[in-house]
């Protein structure tokens, strides 16, 4: 069979390798490379592409707010002190830095001094306590040989100490032991005579607590109808150290005290008792009415003997020398009695 396919001579070979040659060579290269760089696109113009499309969307993701999420406006920190009146509670917002000075005793270094709230801690004052040198009381009536009360006049007689023991005095009666608890009558009767009587047992208490040292205890109670104790972390009922933070709460809460209502002493006795302190100061101007036979009786049951009561009788005029519950009182519980007659006491300053 006949092979119709076109052949290439040898002849005419090299005559075709020389013509691709030649056409090759006819195309420039910079034409070449230049079509090649408008066709494609640099590595680098990618990458910068794609990152600045990703510092974009991350800029967006940051600058979004949820629905409903609020912006709240830069303000001053602070705090909101109440002041109680008879009639309301008046707040004001202060800032961090204007503390009162509770405030400040409590962020010392304990962390168990909270802030009282304001039924606890009172932080208005009507009037300053004055001086002890202000004040005068008569000697006690019934010759127990007690220091004469009177001698705050010329000087109150520096605590005396018995290991770690004190003794501190308030209106000439002197207890001695670790821990006290001031039991003091708040009726409205202790604010008759322009208010001298409440004020007089105040600066005595506050004159006894600063003699006390942080290693004692104390605790302080005002009652009328009912006990109102000095509470300042609002835990149940306890003692607390006489180192200075004690102290300056309780000066506070002492002056924030005033006198009204009735007065009932049995609820009161009992709440000092559970406390089993060394010592009581027990002071009332209501000898009437008295406790019954079976309360001292149940009162000695309670106290068996372990806490000392010393009563101070607040009266007008002399002492009638009568066998009172007050007395009896002391005499029940190791302790000692007093008499004041309030219309010897000075007048207060103001």
């Amino acid at each position: 069979m006949a092979d119709n396919s076109p052949q290439v001579s040898d002849d005419q070979t090299p005559r075709l390798g020389t013509w691709i040659r030649g056409v090759s060579e006819s195309i420039p290269t910079d034409t070449y490379e230049a079509e090649f760089r408008q066709r494609f696109i640099p590595a680098w113009v990618l990458s910068a592409g794609l990152h600045m499309l990703l510092l974009l969307l991350l800029s967006f993701s940051m600058r979004w707010i949820p629905r409903g999420a609020a912006v709240e406006p830069n303000r001053a920190v602070g705090i909101v002190l109440a002041a109680r009146t008879a009639d309301h509670v008046e707040y004001y917002e202060g800032e961090s830095d204007r503390q009162t000075e509770a405030e400040e005793i409590l962020e010392q270094d304990s962390t168990d001094w909270l802030l009282p709230s304001a039924e606890q801690l009172v932080t208005t004052f009507e009037h300053e306590l004055p001086s002890t040198t202000h004040l005068q009381v008569p000697a006690a009536q019934d010759g127990s040989g007690l220091p004469d009360p009177g001698s705050m006049i010329t000087g109150r007689p520096p605590p005396k100490r018995f290991g770690s023991s004190i003794q501190t005095s308030v209106f000439g009666v002197a207890g001695t032991g670790t821990n006290f608890v001031y039991l003091f009558d708040r009726s409205a009767s202790m604010g008759n005579h322009q208010g001298r009587p409440l004020h007089a047992a105040k600066t005595e208490l506050l004159v006894s607590l600063d003699e006390l040292e942080k290693i004692h205890q104390f605790q302080i109670i005002f009652y009328n109808e009912s006990p109102s104790i000095f509470n300042p972390a609002g835990e149940s009922p306890r003692m607390w150290w006489a180192d200075n933070r004690g102290k300056n709460i309780a000066q506070r809460f002492v002056r924030g005290i005033s006198a009204v209502g009735g007065t009932k002493h049995m609820s009161a006795l009992e709440m000092a008792l559970r406390l089993k302190p060394d010592v009581i100061f027990f002071l009332t101007d209501a000898n009437q009415p008295g406790l019954t036979a079976s309360q001292l009786a149940r009162l000695r049951r309670l106290n068996g003997g372990a806490t000392s009561i010393h009563a101070i009788e607040f009266g007008l005029g002399p002492d009638s020398g009568g066998n009172n519950f007050l007395r009896q009182l002391a005499q029940q519980h190791s302790g000692q009695y007093a008499y004041v007659d309030v219309s010897r006491l000075e007048r207060r300053v103001r």
